[in-house]
């Protein structure tokens, strides 16, 4: 029979639950991993209970208001809000996904299981390490490039240009698909 040694602290424990917000009628269940390098111990799961009329709809706008309003400590990363940059990308409900574009009301069972990105080292919490991401990324070299003469001013782009654009530019590759695209 085959044995394995799992690595030092994979064992994923059961963490804090946060007390629920006095006074909330709409309340989600986030369940969120939790794991810092710098303490030593196993990763967790952290309950926290998000007041729906006192937050958005989407699940970064929960785990915002789980940072601002309850757990300081709470790690991940966020820029754009639009569904463009890839920041908030984790695995919600079991799919990679970006968390700014995700509905609560969208999760099964109204309760939000968050975690980072399956095939990627975690550096903090819901953080990644796109150190692999970055590098494959600039491999491939997906940026438009020419042989024509630097302009004095600027590139002047023709519209039958512009068109050739269309349908290639909408995937921003994003780390929430660099193994594979969901759309």
């Amino acid at each position: 029979m085959a044995q394995f040694t799992l690595p030092k602290n994979s064992k994923i424990t059961e963490g804090k639950t946060w007390p629920k917000p006095p006074g909330s009628n709409r309340l989600s269940e986030f369940r969120i991993y939790r794991w810092n390098p710098d303490d030593g111990a196993n990763p967790r799961i952290d309950t926290y209970y998000v007041d729906r009329d006192d937050c958005g709809p989407m699940v970064l706008d929960g785990l915002i208001w789980i940072k601002n309003k309850v757990d300081p400590t709470l790690t991940f990363r966020r820029s754009c809000r639009e569904g463009i940059c890839g920041s908030c990308a984790m695995n919600i409900d079991g799919t990679n996904t970006l968390a700014c574009t995700k509905g609560m009301d969208e999760v099964n069972a109204g309760q939000v299981k968050i975690y980072p990105l399956p095939h990627m080292p975690v550096v903090k919490d819901l953080i990644p390490d796109l150190t692999r991401f970055y590098a494959q990324h600039a491999s491939i070299e997906p940026w438009l490039k020419t042989t024509t003469a630097r302009p004095e001013k600027e590139w002047r782009q023709s519209k039958e240009d512009r068109e050739k654009l269309d349908g290639l530019y909408e995937c921003i590759l994003c780390a929430c698909c660099s193994t594979s695209c969901p759309s």
